[in-house]
């Protein structure tokens, strides 16, 4: 275990975050954590409505003041997976990518931070029986 001024460190596992919001607030921000010391490991987002359609979906990490957001039109009951990547995004900042493959949250870029909060929303308009979901795994920094 790494030692910093004679203390050691390590990560402690979690239980997952989960919203599961049915229906969700159109263009609402819903936080599904905020932690400090955070490493965070995976990520996914999910929508589901009667009309089977495509919905946007929005997430957004804020990591020490610096927000990391990304986007993308997802199918019904698909689940699509968050990830730090090279692309800048609006706030030109690298960016979140979002795939429906199988990826963890430090795929391409480890992702840790002293201060974490990840937010999700649809900005689309709700169908019927609309659910919005999000779930993370995350682990935090421990001194012993």
């Amino acid at each position: 275990m790494p030692k910093a001024f004679g203390q050691k460190f390590h990560y402690l596992d979690h239980d997952t975050d989960e919203r599961i919001l049915a229906p969700p607030v159109l263009n609402q921000w819903y936080e599904i954590f905020h932690a400090y010391d955070v490493r965070l490991l995976w990520c996914i987002l999910y929508q589901t409505n009667v009309e089977a359609a495509a919905k946007n979906l929005e997430m957004r990490w804020t990591i020490d003041g610096t927000v990391y957001f990304g986007a993308i039109a997802a199918a019904d009951s698909t689940v699509y997976w968050g990830f730090r990547d090279s692309v800048p995004s609006a706030g030109g900042t690298a960016g979140l990518g979002i795939l429906g493959a199988i990826l963890n949250s430090a795929y391409f870029i480890d992702k840790r931070g002293q201060d974490f909060k990840v937010e999700v929303r649809i900005t689309s308009a709700l169908g019927t029986n609309q659910t919005l979901m999000c779930r993370c795994v995350r682990e935090t920094l421990e001194l012993t």
